[in-house]
């Protein structure tokens, strides 16, 4: 489409102005806020308007499980995290650094909403051993998982997912 593409650094230094903007800019008051220079954002003349109905703010969701920066934005600007991981050991150890980054900024670990991106494929995986894999991401620390179905335009994928799989989790 012919937008720049910059190194990874650089991407992860845009990702960190624009979750310091939204911040700023959606804990204020709706009206002018004036200017906003990150390192590679510059907003000259920031309007608040309409102002969002959630407060303090719209909540932000950062995912992905690198722990030297996504995780440290996380603990820094975010509400929520979305770890992708199948197994509860890698879960567990990418939260364990979430908290580490939390305790390091002096924010309680506990005011960030942990989920899990994980798929279901029940051609390779018996229901009874997702609920099983689900429950170990819940032991590990994960409070939502948000999976994706593989094949879904075969829509009787979606009836056992609802017929096996959900019918146990609730």
């Amino acid at each position: 489409l012919g937008f720049a593409f910059p190194p990874l650094r650089e991407r992860f230094e845009w990702l960190e102005d624009t979750l310091r903007f939204a911040n700023e800019m959606w804990s204020q008051g709706s009206g002018t806020h004036g200017r906003f220079e990150g390192r590679h954002l510059v907003a000259t003349h920031v309007i608040n308007s309409p102002q969002s109905i959630s407060r303090p703010r719209i909540p932000i969701m950062v995912g992905g499980g690198g722990e030297r920066k996504t995780l440290r934005l996380v603990a820094q600007y975010a509400d929520a995290c979305n770890i992708f991981g199948r197994s509860p050991e890698f879960v567990r150890a990418k939260l364990a650094v979430l908290r580490e980054h939390c305790e390091r900024l002096g924010r309680p670990y506990d005011e960030i909403e942990r989920t899990v991106l994980t798929s279901v494929n029940l051609d390779d995986e018996e229901a009874d051993a997702v609920v099983e894999r689900f429950g170990g991401l819940a032991a590990a620390g994960a409070q939502h998982i948000i999976f994706s179905v593989r094949g879904v335009a075969d829509t009787t994928r979606l009836e056992r997912i609802g017929a096996e799989v959900m019918a146990q989790l609730r």
